[in-house]
């Protein structure tokens, strides 16, 4: 019994001893579980990197996100830069080439006619002379004289010469027509019954810029303002859905986008953007085309030409261009202004019309408002310094003893400026030590920083002691829309 006892109690014993590792300490496992964590997080990282990179370009594409948009730009020449050119700076005289060409002509028609003297002189003159300077002399006296008979062509226009003459004008229109849109807002709204309905709006819109991804339109911001949806036909009927981008409201112009890749690729060629052309070298008298709704129906067209001009209207921070045409106007006149080259030089306005000209067209001048319709194209923020300046005449500018400057003639609420300091009355005469000469320069110099910038700005102000020129740091804001 004792020995089977012993038997037990040793294999018992047997079975409980193992041989084991020495264990590792606990900062020694947490260490290499660490190290395999970043090892394989690195790994996966790097995976996920490749298929992204492979990728992203295919869901870029399916969702039309940021797909290769360019910054567009739309370039003008202003008088000041004509005259940094040494051409010449009134918009009156870009004709003035011609102008030389005729002088050119009458001068050289006088030479033509003294030289015939001067050579009839020359030749008396050679008589006994030596042979040399005999044989010189007669070689000028029998050059070859070109002589210009002017002479009237009697020449009589009838109809078919009319009817060409509206033929081909009618062609600049239909070309221009490729960049025009109609433009469809519907708004849902519930009336006093509650029941819902939809306003809709119909105007005509402007294509200003292809960015490789989407076309960018230009349309009166009161006809598309609160609408819920906006539907885009093109000039070849294919309809589009269009999304409200930015917009400026002292124009009253908004930029709204259309997808590329919502309109059918055979259908996308023959649709393109406007020529921008220039309105600063207008004349009174200059034909000009009216398209979009310029009589109130969506698709007109209307022709007539500038009226006046030289007109200006001051807005916030700046200063834009008006001009009349002879066309009549109405409550739903909307649209664009083209010259003869096909280029748009205007676009026809509510919110600036002035009651002397309440029955015809009123416009905006295309080349100053360039830099907006770029921040509008571009999706830029716009920056606000919150003033209404006037330009000040060389009279104006003699009595106040300066060579250049604007006049503040409001400070608006709440605004960088009323903030800073600014007074109306005050004359803002350099912005970071750069002269200001007109709300124009004024505002293109602000253009070129961001918001949330600080610039100095330099007034001279009239006080009940003495005239101080005076510094005010003011952080410029957003613009808001």
């Amino acid at each position: 019994m004792s020995e089977e006892n012993n038997n037990k109690d040793n294999k018992f014993s047997f079975i409980q001893e193992q041989i084991t590792s020495k264990k590792k300490s606990r900062w020694k496992r947490m260490l290499i579980s660490l190290g395999w964590t970043i090892v394989l997080a690195c790994v996966f990282g790097a995976i996920a990197s490749v298929a992204f990179c492979i990728s992203l370009p295919k869901i870029s594409k399916f969702l039309n996100v940021n797909q290769d948009k360019k910054t567009i730009e739309f370039p003008t020449m202003a008088p000041e830069d004509v005259d940094k050119n040494h051409a010449d700076p009134n918009p009156d005289n870009l004709g003035g080439n011609q102008d030389i060409t005729a002088d050119n002509r009458e001068q050289n028609s006088d030479k033509s006619n003294s030289s015939v003297g001067q050579n009839s002189d020359k030749s008396n003159s050679s008589v006994g002379q030596d042979t040399n300077k005999k044989g010189t002399n007669e070689a000028e006296v029998h050059t070859p004289e070109t002589v210009v008979i002017e002479q009237p062509i009697k020449a009589k226009a009838d109809v078919e010469d009319f009817l060409n003459m509206y033929t081909e004008i009618r062609a600049i229109a239909n070309n221009a027509n490729k960049s025009m849109v109609t433009v469809t807002s519907v708004r849902k709204g519930v009336d006093w019954f509650n029941n819902d309905y939809d306003a809709i709006k119909v105007t005509s819109g402007l294509i200003v810029a292809n960015n490789g991804a989407e076309l960018i339109i230009l349309v009166s911001l009161d006809k598309i303002q609160e609408a819920n949806r906006i539907k885009v036909t093109f000039f070849n009927s294919v309809e589009a859905e269009g999304v409200l981008q930015s917009y400026d409201t002292d124009l009253n112009i908004a930029a709204i986008a259309v997808k590329l890749k919502d309109i059918p690729e055979q259908n996308r060629k023959d649709i393109k953007p406007a020529i921008l052309g220039e309105s600063f070298a207008l004349v009174v008298g200059t034909p000009v085309i009216a398209l979009g709704n310029p009589n109130g129906y969506v698709g007109s067209m209307e022709l007539g030409f500038i009226t006046s001009k030289g007109n200006s209207a001051y807005i916030t921070d700046n200063k834009v261009d008006i001009f009349n045409t002879s066309i009549n106007d109405n409550k739903n006149a909307d649209g664009v202004i083209f010259n003869f080259k096909g280029e748009v030089i205007g676009i026809i306005t509510k919110v600036l019309k002035d009651e002397v000209n309440e029955n015809v067209n009123t416009v905006i001048g295309i080349s100053k408002i360039k830099k907006i319709i770029e921040s509008l194209v571009n999706k830029q923020d716009q920056v606000y310094f919150g003033i209404k300046g006037m330009d000040m005449t060389a009279e104006a500018l003699e009595k106040a003893g300066i060579t250049g400057g604007v006049s503040v003639t409001e400070v608006e609420p709440e605004s960088p400026a009323l903030k800073a300091g600014l007074k109306n009355g005050d004359i803002i005469l350099t912005v970071n030590e750069t002269p200001i000469n007109s709300m124009n320069s004024f505002y293109n110099i602000i253009s070129l920083y961001e918001p949330k910038t600080s610039i100095t700005i330099t007034v001279k102000r009239d006080t009940k002691n003495a005239e101080n020129n005076l510094n005010f740091e003011v952080i410029l804001e957003k613009k808001d829309k």
